[in-house]
């Protein structure tokens, strides 16, 4: 009995330093990040095979704590892209059309979710923004 309390005020001590080295660096999701799975998308009126400037923001690693990165490309669209947002991180995406071709964006959590949404005039700039809560 007596060797089974000294096991379990070990564990006590171990398991109460752990806790306060943790929240001495600021919790979990500080030390492993917590992330939110975002899908950009852009569409096109009318459909065109010629490819739009996009630009957008993903984290390179979903389990660490970083800023979000600006990722630039020429695709056509219609356009998706499934990345990993931080919490608490911008997540943006910006489409530059071709001549007369209206944009549409859209950004969507776990894919279904639409958290924001903007169509531009034509030849105009599209841009969807929002901030993934914490």
């Amino acid at each position: 009995m007596k060797t089974l309390a000294v096991v379990l005020g070990v564990l006590v001590v171990l398991g109460g330093g752990t806790v306060a080295l943790v929240n001495h660096y600021g919790g979990w999701n500080t030390l492993v990040g917590k992330a939110w799975a975002i899908t950009y998308e852009v569409t096109t009126e009318p459909a065109a095979a010629t490819p739009v400037q996009i630009e957008y923001t993903e984290n390179p690693d979903r389990y660490k704590k970083a800023s979000p990165v600006v990722v630039t490309k020429s695709a056509p669209a219609p356009f998706t892209s499934e990345v990993v947002i931080n919490a608490g991180e911008k997540a943006e995406i910006t489409a530059t059309p071709n001549a007369g071709q209206a944009l549409k964006c859209r950004i969507l959590l776990d894919g279904v979710k639409e958290l924001a949404t903007a169509t531009a005039a034509p030849g105009q700039k599209v841009s969807c923004t929002t901030v993934t809560g914490t």
